[in-house]
């Protein structure tokens, strides 16, 4: 170790620690321990997790169920994006549609049944050392580990347009499971007629008035069957070839300026909540010159989840060429986690 690095390393007291046992020379690793002259240093978990969703949560279990001690931090909740998705058609195993928060649910009760250790964090930095990596939380809090696998996930991309910033909470909606029963009878707009916003538009309309689609393509990219049932929907209007290009309104949403592709001309919906699924990136700003991206900002790892770094795994969305699949997420998962756990056995050989 650097001694820069071991300057670094006095900044929080999990690296503290990790600095002290790692300028013995005679230190040894075994089963997160780190031993030296007869005395032993513990890091504060085997493994650490961030993201808790499918794929973090599956890896999480696995390496618990192993007798491994796991922390999952995720920032806002637990369960992932799943538990926002009214229905997944294309679960495997299933004939029938699977609830996306029931699925979310039963992997998070599962975890806990493993006795995974999991709290909530916004994690905004990850280092490794020779002997151990450290993970930090925005509120200052740090943990070290022998491990790290990242399963941030994806957050949805911004339209970036006047009034986006403005009125969130006061008529942007993120969570449509959560806020569609403020919307009853009232008209809304979604922006993109992608997978997630047309699956997103379809339970909207059990509830607003009227669902505006707005596509800025010439037709919608969701999968077939989920466009014949949109444009089968009463409550659904389906505009391609325009886009919002402003959110007006007073103390809350009540319009979005709508421009046509074609004619450039603009037209004014009244709607009172807007909802925007253009994409979604990978949370990965925090890990910039720490681990190798693809120019989408995806996390670069081979085919047993290993990236750039040795001890720190990559799984589910977050990973460049990611499928975007719930059951490809809880797949990669446990891929990460066997590896882990490899590496954790290899250390303690």
């Amino acid at each position: 170790m650097q001694k820069s690095d071991l300057v670094k390393g006095t900044r929080e007291k999990g690296q503290r620690r990790a600095s002290r046992f790692a300028m013995c020379p005679g230190w040894r690793r075994r089963f997160g321990q780190y031993v030296c002259g007869g005395r032993e240093f513990s890091v504060d978990y085997d493994a650490i997790i961030v993201g808790g969703g499918a794929a973090g949560l599956s890896a999480g279990t696995h390496l618990s169920r192993a007798g491994y001690r796991v922390l999952l931090l995720d920032k806002e909740s637990f369960g992932g994006q799943i538990m926002n998705v009214e229905w997944i058609e294309d679960f495997p195993g299933s004939a029938v549609p699977v609830s996306g928060a029931v699925l979310g649910s039963g992997l998070v009760n599962e975890a806990e049944k493993c006795d995974v250790h999991m709290q909530l964090g916004e994690v905004v930095e990850i280092e490794s050392y020779s002997g151990c990596k450290s993970v930090r939380c925005a509120d200052g809090r740090g943990y070290t580990s022998s491990v790290v696998i990242v399963a941030g996930g994806l957050r949805p991309r911004k339209l970036g347009v006047p009034g986006e910033d403005r009125f969130q909470d006061k008529g942007m909606i993120h969570c449509t499971l959560c806020d569609a029963g403020l919307y009853d009878g009232q008209a809304v707009a979604v922006c993109g007629g992608g997978h997630a916003g047309v699956v997103e538009a379809l339970y909207l309309a059990n509830h607003a008035s009227t669902v505006h689609i707005i596509e800025a393509q010439s037709g919608l990219s969701a999968p077939a069957p989920l466009q014949e049932r949109a444009y089968a929907n009463p409550g659904i209007e389906i505009r391609c070839g325009a886009e919002v290009v402003e959110i007006v309104g007073d103390r809350f949403v009540t319009g979005v300026q709508v421009q046509s592709a074609a004619t450039g001309q603009r037209e004014l919906l009244n709607v009172s909540g807007v909802l925007v699924r253009v994409g979604f990136d990978p949370a990965t700003e925090y890990l910039e010159g720490v681990l190798s991206l693809d120019d989408r900002g995806g996390i670069v790892a081979n085919d047993v989840s290993e990236t750039n770094v040795p001890g720190i795994m990559a799984a589910g969305d977050i990973r460049s060429e990611s499928p975007r699949k719930v059951a490809a997420a809880v797949s990669e998962g446990i891929s990460a986690a066997m590896r882990a756990q490899r590496l954790l056995q290899m250390a303690a050989a």
